[in-house]
């Protein structure tokens, strides 16, 4: 109970932290990374989207009895200002919001697999259909580590997720230097046969929990 109380004190203060910095910069880093990736050029939905983002990270981080103080001094409003943090993840959260998370060249703590699967009850959407991951520094990332991402990204997901599950695909393309993922559940045609709705990954129907029992043991 005391370490629950410890980081839900983290959580409120990390929030109240970016909020301010997002505030004294009138939200232009977000407005310029959004405009980067040709998403809707609306700082709130980024900011917002983040916040939860990083709350459920957290989550996911506690259930699995890892740290989560790091992981929390990492993200900061301005990427430039975090430490051995040079990648930037942003996550399309079925165009209701999105997120960016300050990350490692490893992506961890973050768990992929689990949050494509996380419920976001503001939003009524579940988990994220685009991630662009790019470096901090914008400079575009080389063919070596497009490569390693690839690998990183598809180790994550198929350790959860099989191919009979799950569809995902690399874009290296349309956005120079930015490795673009875009991720969708596989669907069978009973899915959307009689009685059936389709519903899966990015339908909310629910005040759906997050999956418990699940680990970081990758």
């Amino acid at each position: 109970m005391k370490k629950h109380k410890t980081t839900k004190s983290a959580l409120a203060a990390w929030e109240k932290s970016f909020r301010e910095a997002a505030q004294a910069d009138d939200c232009q880093i977000f407005q310029a990374h959004l405009e980067s990736l040709d998403l809707p050029a609306d700082a709130r939905l980024l900011l917002d989207g983040t916040i939860v983002f990083v709350q459920m990270c957290v989550a996911y981080l506690e259930l699995d009895g890892q740290e989560v103080s790091e992981f929390l001094e990492q993200q900061t409003y301005d990427p430039r200002k975090a430490s051995g943090v040079p990648y930037q993840v942003t996550f399309d959260m079925h165009q209701k919001a999105y997120a960016r998370i300050n990350l490692p060249a490893s992506l961890r703590p973050v768990d992929l697999a689990d949050l494509y699967g996380a419920p976001w009850n503001d939003y009524r959407v579940v988990g994220y259909c685009d991630i662009w991951i790019s470096r901090v520094d914008e400079t575009p990332l080389s063919p070596d580590e497009i490569a390693k991402f690839e690998t990183v990204v598809d180790e994550d997901l198929r350790f959860d997720y099989s191919e009979d599950e799950l569809n995902f695909w690399f874009d290296p393309d349309t956005h120079d230097g930015v490795l673009k993922v875009t991720v969708q559940d596989v669907y069978d045609d009973e899915d959307f046969g009689d009685g059936g709705d389709g519903e899966k990954n990015g339908d909310d129907d629910s005040d759906h929990e997050a999956e418990e029992g699940k680990t970081n043991d990758k």
